[in-house]
């Protein structure tokens, strides 16, 4: 996958300060928060690349920068509330404010109590420590990623728990902090080609493109491109929304669907 942002410079997001986590990369191959992060800052945001690796934030901060954008590396673990509050707080004082934030951390594996740390307390540490700063937006917007495996059975234990949490924290959110003026929103990927989903080799990521009612595959970029779409004015009368990315994988049947994957 090209590390190029695709559709070129635009202007959707000028003015805005955007902060990101899991936005750290290494490498070509570039995951969701990278990507989002590359296309917020080539959309006009002063993009904040929030990641626990100094490297992989300095890595997506370059590419960033290679590109004409505007990249503000910020490191934390998210687990952390002293951390994080340090972290965003740094970010708002460089950035000017902060209008967007996705949280788009996540990992698939670990022990529960891990699991949970970085996927439902994480988002709820970023999400609390941002909210002082999001009030004085007026284009607040909160874009959480969740994961089709909280919606459908896939065997994925603490993983799906915790991105279910993230599921209903994104209604209680959108609930809570509606009359601030701050739209919650949040993004369900299905199966993408990125470096947490491409696992089991290439006969695998075939059975992943074929389970899909596009029998199309997925990048990193399709949903980065959902999140400008929350993030941006378009989106201005939506919240409290999931919105799967995910080829219609979701809605089709596990008998609907077996003739394709053995075909």
């Amino acid at each position: 996958m090209t590390k190029t942002v695709p559709g070129g410079r635009g202007s959707r997001l000028a003015g805005l300060a955007a902060l990101v986590s899991g936005a750290g990369s290494a490498g070509e191959f570039l995951g969701t928060g990278a990507a989002t992060a590359a296309l917020f800052a080539a959309q006009g945001a002063v993009t904040g690349v929030l990641d626990v690796s100094p490297e992989r934030a300095a890595a997506t901060c370059d590419l960033i920068k290679g590109q004409g954008g505007v990249a503000i590396a910020v490191v934390a673990d998210i687990t952390g509330p002293g951390a994080v509050s340090e972290a965003v707080e740094q970010f708002a004082a460089e950035a000017g404010g902060l209008d967007v934030l996705v949280n788009n951390t996540g990992v698939s594996a670990g022990e529960w109590d891990q699991v949970f740390a970085v996927n439902a307390k994480g988002t709820m540490l970023v999400s609390e420590a941002a909210h002082p700063f999001l009030v004085r937006s007026r284009a607040a917007s909160v874009i959480n990623v969740s994961t089709i495996a909280a919606l459908r059975g896939f065997g994925s234990g603490a993983y799906a728990a915790s991105k279910g949490a993230v599921l209903s924290m994104t209604t209680d959110y959108a609930y809570r902090w509606g009359p601030d003026g701050i739209r919650v929103n949040c993004l369900v990927p299905g199966h993408l080609n990125t470096p947490i989903g491409n696992q089991g080799g290439a006969g695998a990521r075939e059975a992943r493109r074929k389970a899909n009612l596009l029998g199309t595959e997925g990048d990193a970029w399709d949903l980065a491109w959902a999140a400008l779409f929350l993030a941006g004015p378009e989106s201005r009368f939506i919240t409290g929304v999931t919105l799967p990315v995910d080829a219609g994988t979701t809605m089709a049947t596990g008998l609907g669907m077996l003739g394709r994957l053995t075909s």
